[in-house]
């Protein structure tokens, strides 16, 4: 015969963790995903956006690259209430350009954003194509990639003097910024 304190309790526990537990989410990620075309109307080769989560994760992750490497792109992550998780990552892979210890905006009043250090993907090609397991980042705050018009040049320096200067191009840019609204707008109307 069981306790009955213990048939409550488990109860109990069971409605806890079932009223805790937030709905899946579901997205329409077709819908998110812009396409592009040249001047002549021919299609071009589009920026990957990637929209990669899990039904019940806390968030969602907005990653961006060049239709031609996943070297280098843009990464966000998006609250189930679709705010934006601080500000948006720019991300270089670390085994392209290990020896990079500083990143600065490379534009007429330079300024210099905050490393991020190295993180790593253990899902870097779970939803197809395929992004790198390992980079290295810098916070680039969401007024810069708003306002700017043009592309965004963002140089790496390194030891012994190197650097490097990566541009991120406007279509790249309007891309990813158009996927993480329509990321945010879907899922305030969801909450």
């Amino acid at each position: 015969m069981s306790n009955p304190l213990s048939q409550r309790l488990v109860l109990a526990a069971c409605l806890v963790a079932f009223a805790g537990c937030a709905p899946p989410i579901v997205l329409d990620a077709a819908s998110m995903t812009p396409a592009f075309t040249d001047a002549a109307g021919a299609p071009e080769e589009a920026p990957t956006v990637e929209l990669r989560y899990f039904s019940f994760s806390p968030t969602v992750s907005v990653v961006a690259w060049p239709g031609e490497t996943a070297d280098y792109g843009l990464r966000s992550w998006v609250r189930r209430d679709g705010s934006l998780v601080r500000d948006h990552r720019l991300y270089v892979g670390s085994l392209d350009e290990p020896w990079v210890r500083g990143l600065r905006l490379a534009t007429a009043a330079p300024r210099q954003f905050r490393m991020l250090g190295v993180s790593r993907d253990t899902y870097a090609c779970y939803w197809g194509k395929c992004s790198p397991f390992e980079t290295i980042g810098v916070r680039i705050p969401d007024e810069v990639l708003r306002e700017s018009r043009d592309s965004v040049a963002v140089t790496l320096y390194g030891w012994s003097g190197r650097e490097v200067t990566i541009t991120l191009r406007r279509d790249l840019i309007d891309a990813y910024l158009a996927a993480v609204d329509s990321v945010s707008a879907a899922l305030r109307k969801r909450s």
